[in-house]
């Protein structure tokens, strides 16, 4: 799998720096939803002590809210909110066995897909953005499960590491999802 033809891929300070920003804008709109469940959900103001009705559905919450943002913006603008200041964007780069597996019509009764797959350097599909999130916020989903949320907060943190360790800057989370984060032409703006 390989950056998308004619799209570099985005330089690490940059692609670090629109991370930063995500994470403010998503740690501020997640303190917000956390200090909400704290007030309103039965025992949540104890964390230690928290019920594990009250942790499932901040889990939830939080794993919506923090993966939502990533496939909107996405959708919406080629990437969120970092990307955007630091003039990056999520692009398709398509796994050539995923796409002739599924132009064979693999797990869709023989039938061949409705709508066909992006081509490299194209926007992500949504369902694409959501599992490279996926990856990202594992932790998140799973973090009042004592075993499974240590197993996932170190996914999520290889594929954070694995960013700087990939030949073309694509992390787990990017391999998961056939997508890449490429840097803007100079001269161009994002719409």
């Amino acid at each position: 799998m390989s950056v998308p033809p004619g799209s570099p891929p985005a330089a690490l300070g940059r692609r670090i720096a629109a991370r930063l920003i995500d994470l403010l804008i998503t740690g501020a709109a997640g303190l917000a939803v956390t200090s909400l469940a704290v007030r309103t959900l039965p025992g949540g103001a104890d964390p230690s002590g928290i019920q594990p009705l009250p942790a499932v559905v901040l889990s939830l919450s939080l794993f919506a809210l923090y993966t939502g943002y990533e496939v909107v913006f996405t959708a919406l603008y080629g990437g969120t909110i970092g990307k955007w200041v630091c003039r990056v964007r999520i692009a398709t780069a398509p796994a050539p066995e995923a796409r002739s597996w599924a132009a064979a019509g693999a797990g869709t009764g023989g039938a061949a897909p409705e709508e066909p797959a992006p081509g490299p350097g194209e926007p992500p599909v949504p369902v694409a953005v959501f599992k490279r999130s996926a990856v990202l916020y594992a932790s998140v989903l799973f973090n009042f499960v004592p075993v499974l949320g240590m197993i996932a907060l170190m996914v999520s943190a290889y594929a954070v590491v694995s960013v700087f360790t990939s030949p073309q800057r694509r992390g787990i989370h990017d391999r998961v999802g056939d997508t890449a984060v490429v840097g803007e032409p100079a001269g161009s703006v994002s719409s």
